[in-house]
C-alpha cells in the first residue's frame, strides 16, 4: 500500500473531469480521473469515512458525532500546505496518461486509518493508506474541484453524519 505525501485534485474543464495526482513517500507520481458520476457515487462512503474516525465512533449521539468531526476537519486543515506546488516526481508507475476510476474500495484499518482502492475497468490503480487527517484533506480538495466544476454536487461535509454505523468494508461498484 501506498501512503501519499502529496494530493492534488483540479478540475479540468476541457475533460470535464477532475484530475486527481498523488505523490508517495515513495517518490511516486499516480494520475486518475473523476467523472461527476464517480464522484456522486464516491461522496457517501467518504462521508461514512469521515464520521467512522475513532473518537467519532466513540460518540453516541449524531449531533457530538458532527462536533466531532468538524473538530477533526479544521484540524486536518490547519495542518495543510495548500499553497505548495505540486512537485513532479518524473517516477509514473501506471504512466503518463490518468487512468480513469470506475471502482473504489474503502475499509477502515486497525489502528484508525483507512485504506482506499482506486481501480480503472481493469483493476490497475493503488492503494492508499490514509491517516484520518489525509481523508479529511482529500475530500476537501475533492470537494473544491467538485464545486469549481459546476456540476451541483452536494458539499461532501453537508449531511456527514448520516452514516448509521462505521464503515468496516465498502466497495463502490
Amino acid at each position: 500500500m501506498a501512503a501519499p505525501s502529496q494530493i492534488q485534485a483540479r478540475y479540468v474543464e476541457e475533460e470535464d473531469r477532475i484530475l486527481l495526482r498523488i505523490n508517495t513517500v515513495a517518490d511516486e507520481e499516480f494520475r486518475f480521473w473523476l467523472t461527476r458520476r464517480f464522484l456522486r457515487r464516491l461522496s457517501p462512503v467518504l462521508q461514512e469515512g469521515l464520521m467512522s474516525s475513532p473518537t467519532a465512533r466513540q460518540q453516541l449521539d449524531y449531533v457530538s458525532r458532527q462536533a466531532v468531526m468538524a473538530f477533526e476537519h479544521e484540524r486536518a486543515q490547519s495542518k495543510a500546505e495548500f499553497n505548495s506546488p505540486f512537485r513532479e516526481t518524473g517516477k509514473l508507475p501506471l504512466g503518463t496518461d490518468p487512468l480513469l476510476i470506475v471502482r473504489a474500495g474503502f475499509r477502515n484499518l486497525e489502528g484508525g486509518g483507512f485504506s482506499v482502492a482506486l481501480k480503472n475497468g481493469d483493476s490497475k490503480g493503488i492503494d492508499l493508506t490514509l491517516t484520518s487527517d489525509l481523508l479529511h484533506l482529500v475530500c476537501k480538495l475533492l470537494d473544491d474541484a467538485a464545486q469549481k466544476s459546476g456540476w451541483d454536487i452536494p458539499a461532501l461535509l453537508q449531511g456527514v453524519g448520516d452514516a448509521a454505523a462505521p464503515v468496516t468494508a465498502s466497495r463502490l461498484n
